[in-house]
């Protein structure tokens, strides 16, 4: 029988814990972005598409499908190379 509101005691039936075993965390590495000097784990850090260098995922600019380390790269990438060294035919 139920009763409502008050505690009845431990309870009569048996009762069966289940364990749930969770995977062991290996040790992280950490890396210092070379932007902002954070120190991030090397699952954070991302490759700039354009000079290639590295920077953590907080300093990543995210634009057009890509990820750039900074507004000038962004830049080069929307716009190309500048026109003066390509010879007219």
């Amino acid at each position: 029988m139920w009763t409502t509101g008050a505690i009845a005691g431990p309870p009569t039936l048996s009762v069966h814990v289940i364990l749930i075993f969770m995977p062991i965390e290996l040790p992280v590495e950490l890396k210092k972005c070379p932007l902002c000097g954070v120190q991030v784990p090397e699952n954070d850090m991302r490759e700039c598409s354009i000079c290639h260098s590295t920077f953590c995922l907080y300093c990543a600019m995210n634009e057009y499908g890509k990820i750039f380390c900074s507004k000038r790269c962004r830049g080069f990438f929307f716009w190309g190379d500048s026109d003066e060294n390509e010879k007219e035919y």
